[in-house]
């Protein structure tokens, strides 16, 4: 009867570590959850490239944060913002944006694709 417990004892420690395996979902092997690991930035599919149009507000992030904002404009070859308005800067759009609700003005699209022409 020992010899019966200690075997199975010993098998329930053999198999234990195949359950603690990666159970091979598919093709994601990131950190996320599957279809956003391979994803830029760990955002949602659909997500990765949005481009807004005239008329729609772009969330405060964009507006706000000087990481976006074109302090230069004449650089991208877009005039002078009018006043109350700012130009920035994402994923290579240009959109002229209100600076206190972030309403979209204008956009060009591909402002740096441009540039090369």
């Amino acid at each position: 009867m020992k010899r019966l417990i200690l075997f199975a004892a010993a098998a329930a420690q053999l198999t234990a570590p195949a359950a603690l395996a990666d159970p091979g979902q598919g093709k994601h092997h990131g950190s996320g959850p599957p279809g956003l690991s391979d994803k830029p930035y760990g955002m949602p599919p659909g997500q990765a490239k949005k481009m807004w149009r005239q008329g729609e507000r772009l969330p405060r992030a964009y507006y706000v944060e000087t990481r976006y904002v074109i302090v230069q404009p004449q650089r991208y070859r877009l005039a002078p913002p009018p006043p109350g308005y700012r130009w920035v800067l994402i994923e290579g759009d240009a959109y002229l944006v209100r600076r206190d609700n972030g309403l979209v003005a204008e956009v060009i699209a591909n402002v740096i694709a441009n540039l090369i022409r």
